[in-house]
């Protein structure tokens, strides 16, 4: 008998989930299809996609506006893909907007239980989403990231598990050999830029980017994706362009300091113990929304985590070319902006590992594959 699970995944960061998921229930399962909406790292893995997750892939609450009619009709595409492949279990991660519109639209049709990916951050704004979620009742179980987030939906009667995430199996040692590989002149220190995974995000941060890092004498790199890499060459002819997963990862490792967009790239940047710097500029309309709805004080994941602000954030105005030049020199001395010392150390960054580690020690991906595969034939 074939087990067939269908996963959805609507961003760069899903892809990776999605892909190491896939890697984990092969393991665990022979006869097993694969099936869903990804991008390459998921397609790599066997899984056949029904587009890629560009198509859903939208930053923002005015942003969305212009694509509404066709993510209602891809949304009703992925219903009609789901009911015809007949899953035993459904796999949505992250992307909740479009994920629990797929999830009701299957359920009128289907009996097929639903797991979840990655919670929504209710600890960050709209705290009430947890009991509307448990309430809910389509999702059979929720699975976490982070070890602080299962109270909020438990107390709602929510099934959930802390699964951790895979970017810590992940292989950060130093690659000795990065530098010739990359023709980078070994006498100069080492920028990543970072501007986004969406093209929003590089429209946005792209231009901003280039611009601090004019008349600063180092090898600025940036880690991109295939789709964007014309765009980055055409604004920074001189950068060293990665497109490669794996030499993306080892050009983080390599890189004295980072600028990146808000977003899992810190953690990454943590787990390589790159200091880094965060920016982002979203647009004014939902820059003002978020300002009342969040309910914490910082948006990079490694000070959320730490609960504790080392990690210095630009956003929206101070997201400019002059402000991010100065963070980006100081931390090349080892310092903050305000001069005071950088507590960004190897050390702190290893805080990071331990909280993204499952206490069991178990493999992240292994224990969501655990997960999933219970509901095979419940």
């Amino acid at each position: 008998m074939t087990t067939k699970i269908y996963i959805i995944a609507g961003e760069a960061s899903g892809d990776l989930l999605g892909s190491t998921l896939a890697t984990a229930l092969s393991a665990r399962t022979k006869n097993i299809t694969l099936r869903g909406i990804g991008g390459e790292l998921m397609r790599n893995q066997n899984i056949d996609t029904l587009f890629h997750y560009d198509e859903i892939s939208v930053m923002g609450l005015i942003e969305l506006i212009p694509h509404i009619r066709r993510i209602k009709k891809l949304i009703q595409r992925t219903i009609d893909d789901i009911c015809a492949f007949k899953p035993d279990v459904l796999v949505t991660i992250d992307s909740s907007g479009f994920c629990n519109r797929v999830i009701a639209g299957v359920e009128k049709r289907m009996d097929i239980p639903s797991v979840h990916y990655v919670a929504p951050p209710v600890w960050a704004w709209r705290p009430k989403r947890a009991k509307r979620l448990a309430k809910w009742g389509r999702i059979k179980h929720l699975m976490c990231l982070f070890p602080f987030e299962p109270p909020y939906f438990t107390v709602h009667g929510l099934q959930t598990t802390v699964v951790g995430h895979p970017i810590v199996t992940i292989d950060w040692s130093a690659d000795p050999t990065i530098h010739k590989t990359l023709g980078l002149d070994p006498c100069k220190k080492n920028i990543c830029l970072l501007p986004g995974s969406r093209h929003s995000e590089i429209k946005r941060h792209l231009t901003i980017f280039a611009k601090a890092v004019e008349g600063i004498d180092a090898n600025i790199i940036v880690p991109t994706f295939d789709k964007f890499a014309a765009e980055v060459k055409l604004i920074l002819p001189a950068a060293y362009v990665i497109t490669d997963s794996v030499l993306k990862q080892k050009t983080m490792i390599l890189a004295d300091v980072a600028l990146a967009a808000s977003g899992t790239v810190s953690l990454e940047l943590a787990m390589a113990k790159t200091p880094m710097i965060i920016a982002y500029r979203a647009s004014w309309f939902t820059a003002v929304l978020l300002k009342r709805l969040l309910k914490v004080s910082s948006v990079c994941l490694v000070n959320i985590l730490l609960d504790k602000k080392v990690i210095v954030e630009y956003l929206q105005k101070a997201c400019n070319a002059k402000d991010l030049k100065e963070g980006l020199l100081a931390l090349l001395k080892g310092k903050n902006p305000d001069g005071t010392l950088s507590e960004q150390t190897p050390e702190l960054f290893d805080k990071i590992k331990d909280l993204l580690t499952p206490r069991d020690g178990k493999n992240p991906s292994e224990t969501a594959a655990e997960v999933v595969l219970s509901y095979v034939s419940k």
